[in-house]
């Protein structure tokens, strides 16, 4: 099953959603919270603390939707919830006022219904990447997200040839005055099935044009980066050195013999840290990963499967088997979280916040709780636990 194929089982259709006058916002708490619950909906409840005590988000929580899947393409900036409709196309901002999850404006993005790739540039506004077309270029949306105004463009990178189909945009980085471009090209047939390039791809572009500089290719791994709005795969720590996550693992880029690593771009550099891979499959964790949080000062909460104990892509998603660790990057060390076992292939899970680390648990046996690491004492406990019928804890994060 193909990059693309496989998320569309994520999204149902949407009902046009047109711009409208912009309500007066509401005091927000601190964060928010999407699940899904056993009957396959969405649902938002916003709390203050994630500390302790219990919420009930089907009772007391926003319904999403019903029955569009948003979660794996939702961004949340400034207490307002960002989306693209897979059905009308349309770039949607949305709010929580009241009990209701309402769309306060939004913009048309022709031909725009799976972004790979969504990040703000600016405190207003968004770049969007959208899935590609096979054989296709990509093409990117920039909105300012006050005005609702975009302005579509083509990214510089080459399309797919044969043998490959399709391409994805794992991330995309804004080091002024450049815009880097992680990538790689999927095939997908009835004969080999799916499976990516062998290499990853990084694409330096000029801004504010996107005119292309040059193209970067490592061998060493490939599929750089991840659908970001799903699960966080790159960071820039305090020195401003910039860090992601390959992900070559059956649920993303499907050539598992390939390593899982994490690479580095130092500060104001041009190129990739060549001294520099952590072979994340080599290390002690052993496995494929696809989610990578920077918590401070080098380290690192990274989401690894345990390839015993699922059989299939299906059981990938649905069979409790996800880890995490704490890695140091410099000294490429890893600690095991001692946390029940995760399920769900791609999910906003971690929080960090000072001297806490907040991490979203589904344990597949009622345990939807978020438990929190201290880096100080290194010490993990339970905060937060979410009663009702809830299935998969699916984005956890700030509002603010």
């Amino acid at each position: 099953m193909g990059a693309i194929s496989r998320f569309l089982f994520l999204m149902l259709p949407l009902a046009a959603i047109c711009s409208c006058t912009q309500p007066v916002p509401q005091q927000s708490k601190k964060y928010s919270i999407m699940v899904m619950s056993d009957e396959d909906k969405q649902y938002i409840i916003q709390t203050d603390t994630l500390d302790h005590g219990t919420a009930y988000p089907i009772r007391d929580g926003v319904l999403v939707a019903s029955p569009p899947r948003i979660w794996y393409y939702t961004i949340v900036k400034d207490g307002y919830y960002y989306f693209v409709s897979s059905q009308t196309h349309y770039f949607v901002k949305n709010q929580v006022i009241g009990n209701k999850f309402v769309a306060i404006d939004s913009v048309l993005l022709p031909g725009f219904r799976y972004p790979d790739n969504c990040v703000f540039y600016t405190p207003d506004s968004v770049l969007v990447v959208n899935s590609s077309k096979p054989a296709a270029p990509k093409q990117y949306a920039r909105i300012n997200v006050k005005t609702m105004q975009a302005t579509i463009g083509e990214l510089p990178i080459p399309a797919p040839q044969p043998p490959f189909k399709f391409m994805s945009v794992g991330f995309v980085q804004f080091r002024s005055p450049y815009c880097w471009i992680g990538y790689t090209y999927h095939y997908q047939d009835e004969t080999n099935g799916y499976g990516s390039s062998d290499t990853v791809y990084l694409a330096q572009t000029m801004l504010p044009g996107m005119q292309l500089q040059q193209i970067i290719k490592d061998a060493r791994s490939t599929y750089p980066g991840n659908v970001n709005t799903a699960q966080q795969n790159t960071f820039e720590d305090e020195a401003g050195d910039f860090y992601f996550l390959s992900c070559p693992g059956i649920v993303r880029g499907a050539n598992p013999s390939q390593p899982t690593a994490i690479y580095r771009m130092k500060a104001g550099a041009q190129a990739l840290d060549s001294s520099y891979f952590f072979n994340i499959s080599a290390s002690a964790i052993h496995n494929h990963a696809y989610g990578l949080w920077y918590i401070g000062y080098n380290e690192a909460i990274i989401r690894s499967e345990r390839k015993d104990l699922f059989g299939s892509f299906e059981e990938h998603y649905k069979v409790p088997h996800i880890e995490y660790y704490v890695i140091n990057l410099l000294t490429k060390t890893v600690q095991k979280l001692d946390l029940p076992l995760d399920r769900g292939s791609s999910r906003t899970c971690v929080l960090a916040e000072g001297p806490a680390v907040y991490i979203s648990i589904n344990d597949g046996k009622g345990g939807n709780d978020i438990w929190i690491y201290n880096k100080q004492d290194r010490s993990v406990r339970k905060g937060l636990h979410l009663d009702g019928p809830v299935n998969y804890i699916m984005r956890l994060e700030s509002l603010h």
